[in-house]
């Protein structure tokens, strides 16, 4: 019974998936939606939302997300604090360096303006083997906005933060793709599952027979 459950799990799963692959697939005939529209909140933005400011990166408030690799190759992710031109705070993962440039970005704190093309994205749950935030080193494994606000000592406006599109700075910095990187293998794991299920069913059924003769 538990195999089948897990094998409908992972049915489930893929619906999910599929349904966030194919959100994502849109921002490519997706025109941007503005931020620098005064005051303005967006409380009910869809994820996935193409969007694009005017702004400031202030990276004297950042944070970094250790052990993400690009092609095999180990590397870090920084997020940094985005002003629009009307005083709005957004948290913005400014892209993907190796990790021999972390010195680099630690001691980077530059001011950028710059035009911003990026996408909206929500924070997930935390995971049962994710790490904990190391708050002390400045190192991050998850996304929990109110923690990060009270660790930069700013107040960030929205709910959600912007995975950048734009190169506007280093040339080793690589900002997100428009073309997703979700990986997808809940078909192969929910049929693993079920074949599991047929086999116990199988060993069952030679069980009692020859438990009868």
């Amino acid at each position: 019974m538990l195999t089948i459950f897990l094998g409908i799990w992972q049915l489930q799963r893929l619906e999910w998936k599929e349904k966030i692959i194919a959100e994502f697939n849109e921002l490519k005939d997706q025109k941007p939606l503005s931020l620098s529209m005064g005051k303005m909140k967006y409380p009910n933005i869809d994820e996935f939302t193409k969007v694009i400011t005017l702004g400031t990166v202030d990276r004297s408030k950042k944070i970094f997300f250790p052990a993400k690799t690009l092609n095999g190759i180990s590397g870090v992710r920084i997020a940094s604090l985005l002003s629009d031109n009307h005083g709005n705070n957004y948290l913005i993962d400014e892209g993907w360096f190796e990790q021999s440039r972390y010195d680099y970005f630690k001691d980077n704190n530059d001011i950028i303006n710059a035009e911003i093309l990026g996408y909206i994205r929500y924070p997930t749950q935390k995971k049962t083997f994710t790490p904990e935030n190391s708050i002390s080193s400045n190192e991050w494994y998850y996304y929990d906005l109110e923690q990060i606000q009270t660790f930069l000592n700013v107040k960030i406006n929205q709910k959600f933060f912007i995975k950048n599109m734009s190169n506007y700075a280093e040339n080793f910095l690589i900002p997100s793709s428009q073309n997703h990187n979700f990986s997808n293998n809940h078909l192969q794991y929910a049929i693993t599952w079920f074949l599991m299920s047929f086999s116990f069913l199988i060993i069952f059924i030679v069980y009692l027979f020859r438990k009868k003769k």
